[in-house]
């Protein structure tokens, strides 16, 4: 499946110069901007949607009309989303939760675009005022543009992990391709951050470790349904087993550390949670990543103050607060519609194990649209900011963990906010 000769992945589609931001002031400006706006909102990436083409039209009209300061959430509710006047934007997060969508679209639109898009629309963090810039031309680049991903050693590892594990190898190899590819965009996301100290310090006994970083990944299984597998089972039907399969939401919360891991320079490894044994993770600095269906995050938090749950009664899980014992209000019914869940809740929590004798990365939610924004969170400058302000003022530094609590709009991962936390 490999040569020797990898295919890298260069920064020379998807090269956008701050300082080429402008503001459209000519009738022919106005007419280039939402040309580029029609074929933006024309791509499969917002096509398939309603709501987030009507927002990202309605906020970049305002702004070539020159008003930006309407730009304002309650307002954006009612003009475009028809809410009432007098809605509570609290308990209707639909605005908040749109731009987050909508800046991921943009980020996955322009990561896989030509540059026949002249225009580039972006949409920061803490505001509703879209960006508008003039977009560089690849042939102005080094031919000797440094690749976007370059794990050290990851083919390598790739095929000897499938030598050692043969009967995980599709799985895992699916995870780990995806991730590779979306590490890309979350290589070149994190690096155009001006201040990323914050995120160092929280990653750096794991950073230091001399071993490589042991990502271990949980994934769904249901024993009940799928059953053992066949000893003569032939590779089809392996590969399309339910239980081989890895979300996009566990593969983006993936990307996002092996992009960060990448930055820094810090070799890593992916493997599937069921193939690791607790051996594998002694002295080691290890990251493990979904909750429910991976047995070493269960394992190795059982005495933290926060814990994932899981009710015998019903298809309920929730964290459970070990101050508050009786406390249930962070749950998820797995057996309610998909598309009205409107919330989430996560783990993310860093400490020393008793048990490995290493640092532990923990980046879980109770369902998948949880796991993703952790994934976010624990590589964000401004998040990490949110959550440490709440650290006594004689904190060590060494261990901490975070509840948070997802915003979710029909199935896709909003914004999470940190509502309780520990650090000791």
């Amino acid at each position: 499946m490999f040569t020797k000769a990898e295919p890298q992945i260069y920064a020379l589609r998807v090269v956008t110069d701050p300082q080429l931001e402008w503001s459209p002031a000519t009738q022919s400006d106005h007419e280039l901007v939402l040309k580029s706006l029609d074929s933006v909102l024309a791509s499969p990436t917002f096509r398939s949607s309603r709501r987030y083409p009507a927002m990202l039209r309605y906020i970049t009209e305002k702004t070539l009309e020159g008003h930006p300061e309407q730009l304002k959430e309650r307002t954006i509710g009612i003009e475009v989303f028809g809410r009432d006047a007098d809605y509570d934007t609290h308990e209707d997060p639909v605005v908040r939760i749109s731009a987050s969508e909508i800046r991921k679209r943009l980020a996955q639109f322009y990561r896989d675009a030509t540059f026949e898009h002249a225009i580039e629309f972006r949409l920061p963090l803490g505001t509703y005022v879209p960006q508008i810039l003039k977009r560089t031309d690849p042939a102005t680049l080094p031919q000797s543009a440094t690749p976007l991903v370059e794990v050290p050693g990851f083919v390598e590892r790739l095929r000897s992990n499938a030598a050692a594990r043969p009967v995980l190898w599709y799985g895992i190899a699916a995870c780990s391709l995806l991730a590779f590819l979306l590490a890309g965009w979350s290589y070149l996301r994190l690096a155009s951050k001006s201040d990323s100290g914050l995120v160092e310090r929280v990653w750096m006994p794991l950073l230091e470790n001399q071993n490589p970083v042991l990502i271990s990944t949980g994934r769904p299984v249901n024993p009940v349904t799928v059953g053992p597998e066949p000893a003569d089972i032939n590779i089809q039907d392996h590969i399309i087993r339910p239980e081989f399969r890895v979300s996009t939401t566990t593969a983006k919360a993936i990307a996002n550390i092996a992009g960060f891991l990448q930055i820094h320079k810090k070799p890593f490894t992916i493997h599937d949670s069921e193939s690791n044994v607790l051996s594998d993770f002694h002295e080691r600095p290890i990251v493990l990543v979904n909750a429910n269906d991976n047995k070493w995050t269960l394992q190795l938090m059982k005495d933290a103050r926060f814990q994932f749950t899981p009710e015998n009664v019903r298809s309920i899980t929730y964290i459970r607060d070990a101050k508050h014992p009786t406390m249930h209000d962070w749950n998820v019914d797995f057996l309610q519609p998909f598309h009205k869940q409107t919330v989430d809740y996560a783990i993310v929590s860093r400490f020393t194990s008793s048990t490995t004798h290493g640092p532990v990365f923990v980046i879980a939610g109770i369902s998948s649209n949880g796991t993703e924004a952790a994934g976010e969170f624990v590589v964000e400058q401004d998040k990490l900011t949110e959550l440490f302000r709440q650290a006594p003022a004689n904190w060590s530094g060494e261990n901490f963990e975070a509840v948070l609590k997802v915003e979710v709009v029909d199935g896709n991962t909003g914004n999470s906010t940190v509502i309780a936390s520990e650090f000791w």
